[in-house]
């Protein structure tokens, strides 16, 4: 059914939850992680101190070691941009079939005003997308 199963990750906690269901999802159907993570243009005066690509580094890497430990074959990619730009340009590459992603589970007047990378690729992805929520 599926082939090629995106992995959006910022290297969180709450994204653990969807790297696990995607590593799973991925083992029961034969199907290859594409872990992503996208590294956001931070313009800061401690700039030295916070290298989102080095964020983004770990964070493909901590997925990768996941699917190696389930036996999932994974290709890792670090881009850099707005994350959900990012996340829909890598599906309208055409090369995944599905997208499993973890969301911080905003509700109310924050998710209005200030929406989420999970919402902008539900919402615009023409692949299935799962959302999956942190832990409580």
């Amino acid at each position: 059914m599926y082939d090629h199963i995106l992995v959006p990750t910022d290297g969180s906690e709450n994204a653990l939850p969807a790297i696990e269901h995607g590593v799973t999802m991925a083992a029961r159907f034969g199907a290859t992680v594409h872990a992503l993570s996208v590294a956001p243009y931070v313009v800061t005066r401690d700039r030295i101190r916070y290298d989102p690509e080095e964020r983004a580094e770990s964070a493909v890497e901590a997925v990768e070691r996941n699917c190696h430990d389930h036996d999932v074959d994974v290709t890792t990619v670090v881009r850099r941009g707005d994350p959900a730009r990012e996340i829909l340009a890598y599906i309208d590459d055409g090369t995944v079939d599905a997208v499993v992603m973890g969301t911080h589970g905003k509700t109310g007047i924050g998710s209005v005003f200030f929406g989420s990378v999970a919402d902008r690729v539900v919402k615009n992805a023409d692949v299935p997308v799962t959302t999956v929520r942190p832990k409580e």
